[in-house]
């Protein structure tokens, strides 16, 4: 997904007509930049240990242990985001390549928790090879990135702005109460699929702080990750709010209660932060309050 980070990443599909709200492809579709004839498929890096069902097509992005490709899978033909962390690498000797493998275990098993939430990809698979890969398929959730949109000269909108902030602040609110942090919510990394906002790649940037995954986004990063701090709620918090004001419409007026919220979320100070629960409970009042809003599924 193509944002404005520090790290690789490639192309996604482009927006679609219109808001998000209008229909985009299912999740099963080819995406139109796979479509493109000529296009080659990427296997270089490939772990040779994961199912045989899984085929790679591209990288989609990449942190310090962490790789994220888009795959396909030929049992369902649906495509699926594949993360690979190489737990045994890195200088941190054995007792760092337990921690990785430790701390990916956990991350998966709660993100699977999280399944039935639609602001986070469902977990399909997950597995462990002795030779040192761990892996863990999930959902490919097919639209524009919030990065898309904007950059494709189309902002948010009062309703929009609002309704993402609600949906993934509390994607957020739910990983946190499972001690998950994403670790790099960005522009890039929140897409506008079909039923909804989605916050995808958890882990890339979060995974492992303490073992130099640092991959993160200047443009929306707490001026503590900048300074070289690992992962927290708190960076997730301010970050998502970065997100939302850069991506809203310069002529948009956000409610009050909106605003207050988005600017104590960028305090400096990370304990002055409020909790990705307040900010979607702010969220959700305004929503309630009218504008004809779509609300995110539950």
């Amino acid at each position: 997904m193509h944002a404005p980070s520090a790290r690789a990443s490639v192309p996604t599909p482009q927006p679609v007509p219109g808001r998000y709200r209008a229909a985009v492809p299912a999740s099963d579709a080819l995406p139109p930049a796979l479509a493109t004839p000529g296009v080659q498929v990427e296997t270089s890096g490939w772990p040779g240990c994961l199912p045989p069902h899984l085929r790679p097509v591209r990288v989609l992005g990449v942190g310090g242990t962490a790789r994220v490709w888009l795959a396909r899978d030929r049992r369902t033909g649906h495509h699926v985001a594949v993360k690979v962390v190489e737990w045994a690498a890195g200088p941190a000797g054995v007792s760092g390549a337990a921690v990785r493998l430790v701390r990916f275990e956990r991350e998966a098993r709660a993100l699977a928790r999280l399944g039935g939430h639609p602001g986070v990809p469902e977990v399909l698979g997950l597995g462990v090879d002795p030779a040192g890969v761990a892996w863990m398929v999930s959902q490919y959730v097919v639209g524009p990135t919030i990065a898309d949109r904007v950059l494709g000269g189309d902002p948010l909108d009062l309703a929009e702005s609002v309704t993402v902030l609600w949906g993934v602040a509390d994607a957020l609110a739910a990983a946190h109460s499972h001690g998950v942090v994403h670790g790099d919510v960005s522009p890039g990394n929140v897409v506008l699929g079909s039923s909804g906002p989605v916050l995808v790649d958890f882990g890339v940037g979060g995974l492992d702080g303490a073992s130099g995954d640092h991959a993160v986004t200047p443009l929306v990063a707490s001026p503590e990750r900048l300074a070289g701090a690992g992962p927290s709620t708190a960076d997730d918090v301010h970050a998502l709010a970065a997100s939302i004001r850069w991506a809203t419409g310069p002529e948009v007026s956000l409610p009050a209660s909106i605003e207050d919220r988005l600017l104590a979320c960028v305090d400096r100070s990370p304990g002055s932060r409020p909790s990705s629960a307040d900010l979607a409970a702010a969220a959700r009042t305004a929503a309630g309050s009218g504008w004809g809003l779509r609300m995110p599924r539950r």
